[in-house]
């Protein structure tokens, strides 16, 4: 993660790899792709260069998922570590384990509550946070 140059964003940004640059692109033009297996029919998450599942490579393609899932598991966060105080002014956040409708699950982000309203099983969608030109962050809210 790197800190964001040139802008007022003071949290960590990604720092996209090969692999990953697609799903950041894809998040700046607030769409929610991941990657999928052509040959065996698995989502895979996070991003790899091969199939965990049946271990292709050449049959790997980006598509789009809903954006809409469940409350998977989360933790209510209430205190930062010293070297992270951009986050203090956030306190308390959800970070939370969203199992998304087509299966992956993906950690975020869950806003729009109160961190003692948020309960597995809730309904969750995704919304993008355009934290500088160049990143937009995908988190989750309850509905």
């Amino acid at each position: 993660m790197s800190q964001s140059q040139g802008t007022s964003y003071a949290k960590t940004l990604p720092e996209p790899t090969a692999l990953t640059k697609p799903f950041w692109d894809y998040c700046k033009a607030h769409e929610l792709r991941m990657q999928f297996c052509t040959k065996c029919s698995e989502w895979i998450w996070y991003p790899k260069a091969r199939c965990p599942s049946c271990g292709t490579r050449d049959k790997i393609e980006w598509r789009k998922v809903s954006g809409n899932g469940t409350v998977y598991s989360y933790t209510v966060i209430r205190q930062v570590i010293d070297n992270s105080p951009a986050f203090q002014n956030d306190l308390p956040f959800v970070i939370g384990l969203v199992e998304l409708e087509e299966g992956p699950r993906i950690y975020s982000n869950i806003t729009g509550t109160s961190t003692d309203d948020v309960k597995i099983g809730d309904g969750v969608t995704v919304y993008f946070e355009d934290a500088t030109p160049e990143f937009s962050l995908p988190k989750f809210r309850r509905v």
